[in-house]
């Protein structure tokens, strides 16, 4: 109990902030941060050396540029071995060329980058399939290959190597340039009997690499050891196909390219630190830098293993001023963040405004509800949806707090909603009062079930708003009867007092209210009270989920049987009869009006008790 004492007193001397403030700050405050570091680290990054920037994005542009060589080439390698693991194992005849030309066909429906794929004798008798000419669809033949140059040599690396590999760039009088060519030996009882050769042609290859980067400053391209233009992703298809270019090689050097920027690459390269083994790292590239007269240029290139003997060198080229380009957007970061910045402080502060008006009236609202007032605040709807149902849900509490109070006591619903130990089952010190209406049935007879609620409704009005009054609880309604109670759930030291003057302000209430049913030609309605103090069973009372604020015990018994008792003492003329017991008399002030009733004995008691009657003011 202390350490909670201690807590709420800590609690109330906390700073509190207002919501809009809150949101401001928060919002505000994040945003700040967020347009400081991304400030801060865009004008560093400004400055950062041209290296680093070109380092960071070789990484990652190279691994792409050869993941894209690598999907264009390594099918063709696939189809090569597949085909000469079928032709080895008996499943087709290498002279049955029908059935070749249809599994060719086939090969190349299922490899879309291959442009040829041949299967070739020892005599030098090729079938061929390929793409057509026009682009359209594929053919297959059978022809015999006179080629002195190309053909046997690669059947002689073939038979020298014995696994598959890939040749030297060739080029055919059917081919629209140079192609690449994926060769797998096919063996029949442990001989080699021919080859198998899947095709891909450069030309095609380039014009994939064109579409890789979505930019036409940074230029991929792919020499090949002796510094010669195997592919290139710009000009590619400006290049004439079918020609040989010096040195009768198939493909044209760096000089011969109409590229600039490659043949101003310094040459030879120097790979000596890629091949220390105990330094190489696996994405390890070059950075050279190229002076034009049109400006100056980087490169950024590293080694590709796998396609040839003498490793092919793969890299991009870009110009300075796509950096300085960079740079130029990248100082643009510090005012960009600070309107970025105003933009979000306005909108925070809007938002907060937004939000904390209808909660500063939700909070009025629900200050009014703890003290039980259900006079309804104005709230305009709100377009923030949290918001809007936050004051639907207030409006629905509201509602539904407003009945509640109908059907609970008014004075226990502070105690409900305070929730303490209050309403703990104890026995007190109580007054109780029971009403009852004289000869209501007579009354009641002929009437329809709406006027005797409306007749009931108007007594119980009359009668609980004086109860109300004088600090009494209802109980309940019997019937036509009353039953209320003073002395719970808090102490009133004059319980007795209050308890007898409701009666006589009822008796009075009556009175006047019967002279109104006179001037109307209705009976008078003649009541009977019982009033006792005693103990009793006061509190939460029930099964779980649904209990009730009541007593139990002898004292409301008693309470009873005195307002039957004014039956026998009726005299037909009186608005009320108020019958009391001696224990609620010795508790009124001294001097109290009574008429003594003498002793009675009440049924289910075995003692008699002092009864006195309270005349009519």
């Amino acid at each position: 109990m202390t350490t909670q004492i201690v807590q709420d007193s800590r609690s109330k001397h906390r700073l509190r902030l207002p919501i809009w403030l809150a949101l401001v700050l928060a919002l505000g405050g994040m945003t700040s941060i967020m347009a400081v570091v991304i400030g801060v680290s865009f004008y560093v990054l400004g400055f950062v050396s041209t290296s680093r920037l070109v380092d960071d994005l070789g990484r990652s542009a190279l691994a792409q540029l050869s993941e894209s060589i690598d999907s264009q080439l390594q099918p063709a390698a696939d189809q090569a071995r597949f085909l000469a693991d079928i032709l080895s194992r008996d499943q087709v005849d290498p002279d049955d060329n029908q059935r070749l030309q249809d599994l060719l066909l086939g090969s190349l429906a299922a490899v879309r980058q291959l442009r040829a794929v041949a299967y070739v004798g020892l005599d030098h008798r090729m079938v061929w399939a390929g793409l057509n000419d026009d682009g359209r669809g594929y053919s297959a033949r059978v022809t015999q290959e006179t080629d002195e140059h190309q053909v046997p040599k690669i059947i002689e690396e073939a038979k020298r190597r014995g696994t598959p590999f890939w040749s030297k760039p060739v080029l055919f009088n059917w081919s629209d340039g140079p192609l690449l060519i994926a060769v797998a030996p096919v063996y029949r009882d442990a001989e080699m009997v021919g080859i198998v050769g899947a095709a891909v042609s450069t030309r095609t290859a380039s014009d994939r690499l064109a579409r890789l980067t979505g930019t036409s400053d940074l230029v991929p391209f792919v020499l090949t050891g002796e510094g010669r233009i195997l592919m290139h992703g710009s000009t590619a298809s400006k290049v004439p196909p079918g020609r040989e270019w010096s040195g009768g090689a198939f493909l044209p050097s760096r000089s011969e390219f109409p590229d600039p920027v490659l043949a101003a690459m310094p040459w030879p390269l120097d790979f000596s630190s890629f091949n220390d083994e105990r330094n190489r790292q696996p994405d390890e590239f070059a950075v050279d830098g190229v002076e034009l007269p049109s400006g100056n240029h980087f490169l950024i290139y590293r080694q590709l293993n796998g396609y040839d003997p003498t490793p092919w060198i793969i890299g991009y080229h870009l110009p300075q001023a796509w950096l300085d380009d960079t740079y130029g957007t990248i100082n643009l970061a510090i005012p960009v963040a600070l309107v970025v910045l105003a933009i979000s402080l306005g909108l925070a502060f809007w938002l907060g405004r937004s939000i904390a008006k209808p909660m500063a009236i939700l909070s009025q609202a629900g200050q009014r509800l703890a003290r039980l007032d259900f006079t309804p605040l104005e709230i305009k709807s709100s377009r923030i949806k949290e918001v809007e149902r936050a004051v639907e849900a207030q409006r629905a509490m509201r509602n539904g707090l407003q009945w509640l109070s109908n059907y609970i006591p008014r004075t226990l619903t502070p105690l409900l909603m305070k929730s303490g130990d209050q309403l703990i089952s104890r026995e007190r010190d109580i007054v109780v009062l029971f009403t009852d209406i004289v000869g209501f049935s007579t009354i009641s007879e002929g009437r329809s079930a709406a006027k005797v609620a409306a007749l009931l409704n108007r007594h119980f009005g009359l009668l609980g708003t004086i109860i109300d009054q004088e600090g009494g609880t209802i109980d309940k309604y019997i019937g036509d009867s009353i039953m209320a109670f003073w002395g719970a759930p808090v102490d009133q030291e004059d319980s007795a007092d209050r308890a007898v003057r409701s009666a006589q302000r009822i008796a009075q209430k009556l009175h006047v209210d019967n002279q109104r049913r006179a001037r109307k030609g209705l009976k008078p309605l003649r009541i009977r009270i019982g009033i006792h103090k005693g103990p009793a069973l006061v509190g939460n009372i029930g099964a779980p989920g649904r209990v009730n604020y009541t007593l139990v015990g002898d004292t409301v018994n008693v309470a009873q049987r005195l307002e039957q008792f004014g039956r026998e003492i009726d005299d037909r003329d009186s608005d009320a009869i108020i019958v009391i017991s001696g224990d609620l008399a010795s508790a009124l002030p001294p001097g109290a009006a009574l008429i003594d009733r003498g002793e009675q004995l009440f049924h289910g008691r075995s003692s008699a008790m002092q009864v006195f009657q309270v005349p009519m003011v």
